[in-house]
């Protein structure tokens, strides 16, 4: 495994939400808006407050049959990357030295917003994993200005609506490696924990989200790197938990949408298929539903529920 040396500076910051779901409803959670930051973008290595990254009930949810689906913008905003080391060979990328000397480089059980987390991009003809802040921060957001909002995802429908995401279709896609991503429901009472669902391949192979990429610079003036996921609709296995999901680009494809040379509209156009039909959903224990857990038990089998539980989740 070939090991690069192109200097990047990760930073986080964090969020938070408010939300209302009708009473004694089943509702189906997401991630949360972000919150106006005291430092806009301070330094991802501190310790990162699990209540900012902490769960909320979205705010309108929307039924459709037994169930109510999520209908927030995002996807929710945890996924995992066991496999780190498959990366490169995988890939066929070559890992950043800055990357492989760095704490974050490691097995993912718990990716969350503003975390630093593996992206493949394309320099120079080669294919490169450096890692980047979630959360895309604009090449114009100013050191102690307006502070922009926290982009951990981009809708496909809106690609081109939006400048920041129009410039970095046409000059910044990125892979971002995964092997699985996590949604919520809540199917008791407003205190008891929401029961998370893990979706994966059912091999548990890696796989490639489709992922935009910006250059920045930080409060210090370093260079910030950071990207965002795309999604969108659901498809069957995800739809009763959340009308969104990333998409899951597949290998034929890693090529040409990290080439510059394809444009803008050639790159939209692979974007038009969620995940395959192999993937699988399983509940998983709730020790995932903090952001500072992140090891196996996150996606360890969750413990037995209730019959008239186990009817809602899985009808």
């Amino acid at each position: 495994m070939a090991i690069l040396a192109t200097p990047t500076t990760r930073r986080s910051e964090t969020s938070n939400a408010t939300a209302l779901r009708p009473a004694g409803a089943a509702a189906v959670i997401g991630c949360r808006p972000c919150l106006p930051l005291v430092d806009p973008i301070p330094d991802a290595r501190r310790s990162i407050d699990p209540a900012d990254l902490a769960l909320a009930v979205p705010a309108q949810p929307q039924a459709t049959g037994a169930h109510l689906v999520n209908t927030s913008i995002t996807m929710c905003g945890r996924y995992t990357l066991t496999s780190h080391e498959q990366i490169a060979e995988d890939l066929q990328a070559s890992l950043d030295v800055t990357a492989a000397a760095d704490p974050w480089w490691k097995p993912r059980f718990n990716v969350a917003p503003t975390q630093p987390a593996p992206v493949v991009t394309l320099h120079g003809g080669a294919r490169t994993i450096e890692l980047m802040r979630w959360g895309l921060v604009p090449h114009w957001a100013e050191p102690g200005g307006k502070k922009p909002p926290l982009m951990i995802n981009a809708r496909v429908e809106s690609l081109t609506a939006k400048q920041v995401f129009r410039d970095a279709l046409a000059r910044k896609r990125c892979l971002v490696p995964a092997d699985g991503f996590f949604e919520w429901v809540r199917a008791g009472g407003a205190k008891e924990a929401p029961q998370p669902f893990y979706f994966h391949p059912r091999s548990r192979h890696l796989i490639a989200f489709a992922g935009l990429w910006a250059r920045s610079r930080d409060a210090h003036g370093d260079e910030l790197h950071s990207f965002t996921i795309v999604t969108t609709r659901a498809n069957d296995l995800v739809r009763t938990i959340h009308d969104r999901m990333p998409i899951v680009l597949a290998p034929e494809d890693y090529a040409a949408w990290l080439d510059p040379e394809i444009d803008a509209d050639a790159a939209r156009a692979m974007l038009g298929h969620p995940a395959g039909d192999d993937w699988v959903k399983e509940a998983v224990s709730t020790w995932v539903n903090k952001a500072d857990h992140d090891d196996p038990q996150c996606i360890a089998p969750a413990a037995a529920e209730p019959a008239s539980n186990q009817r809602r989740l899985f009808d």
